[in-house]
């Protein structure tokens, strides 16, 4: 990990879950993270939290779903710290809502959302770190957070438009990675981490009810933790600059999917 200290990293959903864990997990490394959230109150938080860490924390409010907000993000990006070298795409949502439940004004909003989120704001937070990996004329990496849905869509729950989402993920990483090779970019891997059943907040209160808690502390549940997948970021970032993981899977023991 020495190879990072004193870069900068972006990283999208930061102000919980994944993306918490994540910027935790860079500072102590001694990397500078750019985090983009919505919520920047948590963002401030996490700042005061890890003000003792070797790297620092720069919290910029963004929501990745709405192109303005990106523009203005990377607007104040470029003004803070000029050029990045990491990139994590966390951000994502995932709302227990039926694609044909009803056809109403509500269930447009959702599969738009999670479009928005998941895929679209990938795609365009990706395009604008991209220039800055360009200007640092160093060593780049992006790294997608996608999911075991993005695998397989046969899950005991209603998630609408999130299992096609993440294989749209999947399937843009690959267009990123042989894109770059056409560019003859070889200083900037793209790849993909597939996790599995995470606990996070993603899921809303549905899917955090008394007896979905109830059955993971039990273990009927098999689940991994924020900081699981923050790890395999971080094996991500050891590799050798000349080997690309394109992508990886990442499940808790016993997971059925």
């Amino acid at each position: 990990m020495d190879k990072w200290e004193g870069k900068t990293a972006i990283v999208t959903g930061a102000s919980a879950g994944i993306g918490d864990a994540i910027v935790r997990d860079f500072v102590k490394y001694g990397i500078n993270v750019v985090a983009l959230a919505r919520r920047l109150e948590r963002l401030e938080t996490l700042k005061d939290q890890l003000k003792d860490e070797k790297g620092r924390v720069i919290p910029v409010k963004c929501d990745v779903s709405d192109k303005a907000s990106i523009d203005t993000a990377f607007e104040e990006i470029e003004k803070q710290v000029g050029t990045v070298q990491i990139l994590v795409n966390n951000a994502g949502i995932a709302i227990t809502h039926g694609i044909f439940e009803k056809d109403d004004e509500k269930t447009d909003e959702i599969i738009a959302s999670t479009v928005n989120t998941n895929f679209l704001g990938l795609v365009r937070v990706s395009r604008k770190a991209y220039q800055l990996m360009k200007k640092s004329d160093d060593y780049g990496i992006i790294i997608n957070i996608g999911s075991i849905a993005g695998h397989s869509a046969s899950f005991d729950y209603i998630i609408n438009v999130y299992p096609g989402t993440k294989f749209a993920v999947r399937a843009v990483t690959e267009s990123m990675r042989q894109e770059l090779n056409k560019l003859k970019d070889l200083k900037i891997r793209v790849c993909e981490i597939s996790p599995g059943g995470v606990h996070t907040e993603i899921g809303g209160d549905s899917l955090n009810t008394p007896e979905m808690k109830a059955m993971i502390e039990s273990g009927l549940v098999p689940i991994l933790n924020a900081a699981d997948i923050s790890q395999t970021v971080l094996f991500m970032l050891m590799t050798p600059y000349q080997v690309n993981i394109t992508e990886m899977i990442v499940k808790p023991v016993g997971e059925r999917i």
